[in-house]
């Protein structure tokens, strides 16, 4: 179903973000640049991810997440991707939960999904607080999709189908969480990500541990830690 008018506010900054906003302030999604530590760092993300260069594509990646209320007045998304801007310029497949607050302080939640700038979509699937999501993507083609998103509470399941002109290039995965705006405080203490996975022809699998990490640092301060163990993914506030 296509945003309609009501909602794009709403997700603008899931489009901003997640388009070539930060591109174009030469601020990578993903920076090629490490660090001393091996963490890579942004001033609104906070994930794991990998890259590939060569061999086979990946196809196929999924995970789970809670719908967590925010604290404040800020909002926050929560996605599993394939691609994004850097590697695949305008050409990416992302789906997962937002939560944001209203200016009447009423949180609402909603599921999403988008193909590079083909979006923001919203799904039929009911969110409310405390909910376990599972979303799927899945290139069935380059140029065909389908997106799975599933509460697994209620039971509720929706499959949407994309076509697009843009090719996915299957060159990587990232599961995590960004914030409404730049610098806005972290609007949650900790954020979990479980069943993070992908996977590519010929039995190729990915999963959290070992990914390369994202944090968000603001003020040269970094306010978020990410763990990965197993398929699991711990992103946390980081208080001073």
């Amino acid at each position: 179903m296509r945003l309609n008018s009501a909602f794009v506010s709403i997700f603008s900054f899931v489009s901003t973000v997640l388009s070539g906003h930060l591109r174009e302030k030469d601020r990578s999604w993903f920076p090629t640049n490490g660090t001393s530590d091996g963490v890579q760092y942004n001033d609104q993300i906070a994930c794991a991810f990998w890259e590939r260069t060569d061999g086979p594509s990946i196809t196929f990646a999924t995970a789970t997440f809670n719908a967590l209320a925010p604290s404040g007045q800020h909002g926050y998304a929560v996605w599993v991707r394939i691609d994004n801007n850097e590697m695949c310029p305008d050409s990416w497949l992302i789906a997962g939960i937002v939560a944001f607050v209203t200016n009447n302080s009423e949180t609402i939640y909603k599921a999403w999904y988008e193909w590079g700038k083909e979006g923001p979509y919203y799904s039929d699937v009911t969110v409310t607080p405390k909910d376990v999501i599972r979303a799927g993507v899945t290139a069935l083609s380059p140029t065909s999709s389908a997106i799975m998103i599933k509460n697994l509470n209620s039971g509720q399941v929706n499959i949407h189908y994309l076509n697009s002109t843009r090719s996915l290039c299957g060159q990587g995965v990232s599961w995590g969480v960004f914030l409404d705006h730049v610098d806005d405080p972290i609007p949650f203490d900790t954020v979990t990500i479980t069943n993070a996975s992908a996977y590519g022809p010929l039995g190729s699998t990915y999963k959290a541990e070992g990914a390369n990490k994202m944090e968000i640092k603001q003020d040269n301060k970094t306010v978020t830690s990410v763990e990965t163990e197993g398929s699991t993914i711990t992103i946390r506030h980081v208080y001073e």
